[in-house]
């Protein structure tokens, strides 16, 4: 900063520090301090006079129309490169020119929470302070705004070619078949602004509402799209263009508000307002990628809703139905323990013992799912968004609404677990009796059957912990489901195949169709077992690479090897640890599904916006039915 306008600065540095109040969120002392000033410099005309020079030779001196039109407006660079940008200052902040607005403010407010307490103060204070410095109201003239209008010029050019981004047309082509607001405010734009730079005036106001009007249709057009993104699916980069059109639109109209008041002493402040926090909470990363995956990660989690509607049953025969799905993936499941309890006895070389492992997960579960069978454990990331739905959608009153879902999802969860179990289990057991007689050996060594004991106790073992491993996993693999299934509806994956001439030309253009609406519904199902599978597989060879104590515990496969090892080892041997082992499939089954339920439900509340208070309300709610008909949460219904 040059030495003059350092020097110009130190009355407008003293004023702020005479208003931060000690703590940013008391806003009610600096609105007082505000006051008080105000009431000060109308008593001492020459101190008003001195923060009067000082402020316009600011005004006069910085530049302002880049900072204007840049800060809190997201660049063009995308996604990626932004967030790079950002990490990048994060560690080594950039330095702003001496010569620019951004500059000063920066050493006014040189305090990174400043902003909270200037946007508490309220608007009419601030005003009071201006007007106390020698600030009148009024429309300004054309030469002190010049800033502004090059400032809304280079916006109005901005906003105009972001429209023809080719991903946003074939989100909306109706921006390309009819006239687009996004083109036209910025035809409509330009003429007043080369009025105003030839005769050194201002946008009169049939002008500006004229664009007003026009900006109102540009932001609609933006939900559109977002609404459109819900049902055909969303990519991040898409995301980032409407995010950052919206920035652009919201700060054009900051801008012109100040160009057409009668008084633009309000519209400047809030100006202010908006500059002041945009620039200290500009470089933030974590609200930035969150702002940004919030509507991929609607589309995910109501991805994820869809699927879990089909595990919440309502009625006693979907309850029924479901102890049957259940059961018919015990079955499977018994059978993957038994794989996997084989491979383990080749010690085949680590990665490729992994790679095995993870293939007979994968696939074993891809089966399960092909079938129409149920994976307990699978339930909780699709149910959870549908519940995170619900709340969204229910008003405060309706909670008993919300407290039946919950009820209907805790008896489903109940009576697929118990289904899994309840054929894993004895057909493990069937397994393991009939398996000496026909090949002559147990079907595993001693020592390694007391070690699935063992590896089960919920306090010799970190079974527990392992079980919250494979709950992250769960949790994670519902992502993956939604995240294909959200990039199979945006890339239009069932129209591509259905026209995809090799297809067509091997399958016919029938079976093309119907192929590419079978993988638009099932490949994100398929693709998200396929994760958990590997998953599952490859956490012993993480574990063997890291040296970290990395395993997963699932209660389907905790159960298999519980009845597997019983059997084989017998009654009397396993007597001392056989409650302790039923204990921890228990607790493994508790943990599987708490885990997974609750990060899915916060990954779907926060995709939502939606706060703590609703769910605590619901929480209570369902607290009390649990403890007036406990039986009614694992009971079929009975109609």
């Amino acid at each position: 900063m040059t030495e003059p306008l350092q020097d110009i600065l130190v009355p407008l540095a003293s004023l702020i520090a005479r208003l931060r109040p000690e703590d940013a969120e008391h806003g009610e002392i600096a609105a007082q301090a505000i006051l008080v000033e105000a009431a000060r410099l109308r008593e001492t005309p020459e101190d008003a006079e001195r923060l009067r020079v000082a402020l316009r030779e600011v005004l006069a001196s910085a530049r302002q129309d880049v900072f204007y039109a840049e800060s809190g407006v997201r660049s063009a660079l995308g996604f990626w490169l932004e967030l790079t940008q950002r990490l990048g200052h994060r560690i080594l902040p950039p330095v702003a020119d001496a010569g620019h607005l951004r500059a000063v403010l920066g050493r006014l407010f040189d305090r990174a929470d400043d902003h909270v307490w200037v946007a508490a103060v309220p608007d009419a204070g601030w005003i009071s302070l201006l007007d106390a410095i020698g600030f009148p109201g009024g429309r300004p003239d054309g030469a002190r705004m010049r800033a502004v209008l090059d400032a809304v010029r280079v916006l109005s050019y901005r906003l105009a070619g972001a429209a023809l981004d080719r991903e946003l047309l074939h989100a909306e082509p109706a921006l390309e078949e009819f006239e687009s607001p996004f083109l036209a405010q910025n035809a409509r734009l330009q003429p007043a602004l080369e009025r105003c730079r030839a005769d050194a005036g201002l946008p009169d106001h049939d002008d500006i509402s004229e664009v007003e009007v026009l900006l109102d249709q540009c932001t609609r057009a933006i939900e559109r799209v977002r609404r459109r993104g819900r049902e055909n699916g969303v990519s991040i980069r898409l995301t980032y263009l409407l995010a950052r059109m919206q920035q652009i639109i919201q700060r054009l109209e900051k801008l012109m508000a100040v160009l057409v008041a009668a008084d633009c002493r309000a519209p400047a402040v809030d100006l202010f307002k908006a500059l002041l926090r945009a620039e200290q909470t500009g470089h933030r990363v974590l609200p930035f990628i969150a702002d940004n995956v919030a509507l991929v990660a609607r589309n995910i989690t109501e991805s994820a809703s869809r699927h879990g509607e089909h595990y919440i049953a309502a009625t006693r025969s979907e309850w029924w139905s479901m102890a049957r799905s259940a059961a018919g993936g015990g079955v499977i499941i018994a059978v993957m323990a038994l794989i996997k309890m084989r491979l383990a006895l080749l010690h085949l070389p680590p990665l490729t013992e992994a790679v095995a492992y993870s293939l007979n997960y994968g696939l074993g579960f891809v089966l399960i799912h092909l079938l129409g069978l149920t994976v307990a454990t699978k339930q909780p990331a699709m149910t959870a968004a549908a519940i995170a739905a619900t709340v969204e959608e229910a008003k405060p009153r309706e909670l008993d609404r919300l407290s039946s879902l919950v009820q209907c999802v805790t008896r489903t969860q109940f009576i697929a677990v118990l289904g899994n179990v309840g054929l894993a289990m004895p057909l493990a057991c069937l397994i393991a009796f009939v398996w000496p007689k026909l090949f002559g050996a147990p079907v595993a060594p001693p020592e390694k059957l007391a070690g699935l004991l063992q590896d089960i106790h919920p306090v010799q073992s970190a079974a527990l912990l392992y079980a919250a491993v494979a709950g992250l996993g769960l949790f994670l693999s519902g992502l993956v489901s939604g995240f294909f299934d959200n990039k199979a509806r945006y890339h239009q994956l069932a129209n591509r195949v259905a026209h995809a001439p090799r297809v067509r030309s091997l399958l016919g253009e029938g079976r093309a169709a119907r192929l590419g609406a079978y993988l638009d519904i099932h490949i994100g199902a398929v693709l998200g077992n396929l994760f958990f599978g590997f998953y599952l597989g490859m956490a012993g060879a993480v574990s063997v690479l890291t040296g970290l104590p990395i395993d997963i515990r699932h209660v389907a496969f905790s159960s298999a090897n519980l009845g597997t090892a019983v059997t084989s080892l017998g009654l009397e041997a396993t007597r001392e640890i056989l409650p302790w082992a039923v204990a921890g499939v228990i607790g493994i089954a508790l943990v599987n599904l708490i885990v997974s339920f609750s990060l899915a439900l916060y990954v779907a509340m926060k995709s939502r916006r939606l706060g703590a208070q609703q769910m605590l309300r619901l929480g209570q709610r369902v607290l009390r039915e649990f403890l007036r008909r406990p039986f009614d949460f694992v009971r079929p219904p009975l109609m």
